[in-house]
């Protein structure tokens, strides 16, 4: 008598662990041209003693700053620039005096709750490379445009990376475009997007591993093109 074939596992949102399947592409070795830069920038970072920021915010490094500056934001920061040193350097402190004085680390679930009551961001798990999910969909805006809306992006995007897995620094980026019956305020203003936008490209550098769009009008438009 021929055994049945298994039926395919049916993994459920949000993926609490990684599948079976997953795969971390390994970690590209570093070439002696670029482990003489990266240790160049090492020891310029461990010279540094205080975050220059506006409004008194500056000072010594917290224990959360100093672990942020790890192997792999710096290495994150040299590719991002091209393997120039000192443009590395200069992204890297204009980054944490940014982190300071937008007050990353004093984002808390209770402030950012409200931006988040019907779900417009999303943590889903992971996908088959081990990059954690972000789920974002415009279309369950719930609140006018407000600073708010970009804290919350970017507490979400903290946390969504927070649960990276060993050897994976990146992070897949799924938006639905899919549009709401009952509300109208469905996308942030010009100016809302433009500073996420800028905040993600110049904070974040070499974040994003993935991007997949769904129920885009002008992905539609150019299929049926």
């Amino acid at each position: 008598m021929q055994g049945t074939k298994e039926e395919p596992k049916v993994l459920k949102t949000p993926i609490a662990v990684p599948a079976d399947a997953t795969v971390v592409p390994p970690v590209p070795e570093l070439t002696p041209e670029q482990q003489a830069k990266y240790d160049a920038l090492l020891d310029t970072v461990k010279s540094w003693k205080e975050v220059v920021a506006k409004d008194d915010l500056g000072g010594p490094f917290t224990d959360e700053e100093t672990m942020w500056l790890s192997r792999e934001c710096l290495l994150r920061y040299l590719r991002a620039t091209k393997w120039v040193v000192t443009e590395s350097e200069k992204r890297l402190k204009d980054t944490l005096t940014w982190r300071r004085e937008f007050g990353v680390a004093k984002l808390t679930p209770e402030h950012i709750s409200p931006e988040n009551e019907t779900g417009k961001q999303l943590i889903l798990g992971y996908d088959i490379a081990g990059r954690p999910c972000h789920y974002l969909s415009p279309g369950r805006q719930n609140t006018a445009p407000s600073h708010r809306q970009v804290e919350h992006l970017v507490f979400m995007v903290e946390r969504v990376l927070d649960m990276g897995l060993p050897g994976q620094d990146t992070l897949a980026l799924l938006i639905n475009f899919k549009t709401s019956k009952t509300r109208t305020n469905t996308a942030p203003g010009i100016g809302i997007a433009r500073e996420i936008l800028n905040i993600l490209q110049t904070h974040y550098p070499e974040r994003l591993g993935r991007a997949l769009i769904i129920n885009s009008t002008y992905s539609q438009d150019y299929v049926n093109s």
